[in-house]
């Protein structure tokens, strides 16, 4: 008998049990202690009273994860990850946690849903396209490693630019900031998040770069992940201003490894084609899949 409960309801090492159960097999290593699953509530606002558990014969078999927060004043909701441990699929467990989160949503005035699925796990996007969820973008996991090459790291008009340093939250308020992005790729989810921030001759702030930095064990940065970039509407020389940014910061770190997490295809779409022109490539697991995941959203 399956039994589906709140998180809120259920103990921290059942949930830990059905997440790392469900994702035994994924494209990715992903097993959590459960320091580390706990701290994801925190890190990616997500909420155990809006997450969901099943149970096969008092069993943890699925679990669902789910945030609702407010942006611009409407709330949205996110999918966090789910999964079902192996013995109990296809027994209508997916559909079961995802229609109590769907009911969970519609109670909490949710406006927005997303979630991000890999793009080789076509049943768990048929299923959430049963339920409402269309594809709105292809997201990317880019990566560089090695040198750059010297004429790629001029910075262009370096004289009509100047740089702003500044934390993830500070870029919230640039009326070209994006919210129409992941849930982990927004600032306020980017633990220990910074910002890059171009100002033209005039000071006006024309384009930004949201990154993390990652440090050795001896506090050297390794590598720096990129999760967005934009250029305010309307600038005609908008390569130039991204390309300034970019160059910046390999100029700064030097040949480390760097990657992107989630970068929108066609959203960020100006970032990719900056990326590619510094020879950023596709990352692909160790089985050799392309680490591809698809945005999807549902409008309740």
């Amino acid at each position: 008998m399956i039994i589906i409960k709140p998180l809120s309801q259920c103990s921290f090492s059942d949930a830990l049990q059905a997440f790392n159960k469900g994702f035994e097999d994924y494209y990715l290593p992903i097993e959590m202690s459960l320091d580390q699953f706990t701290c994801r509530f925190g890190f990616d606002q997500l909420s155990v009273d809006h997450s969901f558990m099943a149970f096969y014969n008092n069993t943890p078999a699925g679990i669902m994860l789910n945030g609702i927060k407010k942006v611009k004043g409407k709330k949205h909701a996110w999918n966090g990850g789910t999964s079902v441990a192996l013995p109990y699929r296809k027994m209508g467990i997916g559909e079961a946690l995802l229609k109590a989160t769907l009911e969970r949503y519609q109670q909490q005035g949710v406006v927005e849903a997303s979630l991000e699925a890999f793009k080789v796990n076509e049943k768990a996007i048929h299923l959430y396209q049963k339920y409402g969820y269309e594809i709105v973008d292809t997201l990317l996991f880019l990566k560089h490693r090695g040198s750059f090459h010297a004429s790629l790291l001029k910075k262009k008009n370096q004289l009509t630019y100047s740089l702003k340093r500044r934390l993830a939250k500070d870029i919230r308020n640039l009326p070209f900031y994006t919210y129409d992005v992941p849930w982990k790729n927004q600032f306020d989810c980017i633990h220990d998040g910074e910002s890059f921030i171009t100002l033209n001759e005039k000071n006006e702030e024309v384009g930004y770069l949201l990154f993390q930095k990652n440090f050795s064990s001896i506090g050297i940065v390794n590598s720096v992940t990129f999760y967005q970039g934009s250029v305010k509407e309307h600038i005609s020389n908008s390569e130039d201003v991204l390309g300034f940014l970019l160059a910046t910061i390999f100029n700064m770190y030097g040949p480390i490894a760097y990657n992107t997490y989630n970068v929108p295809e066609k959203r960020n779409s100006l970032l990719v084609k900056m990326l590619k022109s510094f020879g950023f490539q596709d990352l692909y697991t160790d089985e050799g899949i392309k680490l591809e995941q698809v945005f999807m959203k549902k409008q309740l």
